[in-house]
């Protein structure tokens, strides 16, 4: 039961980690759309650098 429970822990936090790491990833192709007159600091990373 202990061999288990440790088991299903360690997974559901391997889980957790791997979609952290899945939504902090960018797609291949950002699309920078500047004419939605957001702020700067609520674009993506990728188009913070300049138009």
């Amino acid at each position: 039961m202990n061999k288990k429970l440790l088991s299903a822990f360690i997974l559901t936090i391997l889980l957790g980690l791997s979609a952290c790491a899945a939504s902090s990833s960018s797609p291949v192709g950002v699309n920078c759309d500047y004419s939605q007159e957001k702020p700067l600091w609520e674009m993506n990373p990728d188009c913070q650098g300049g138009r």
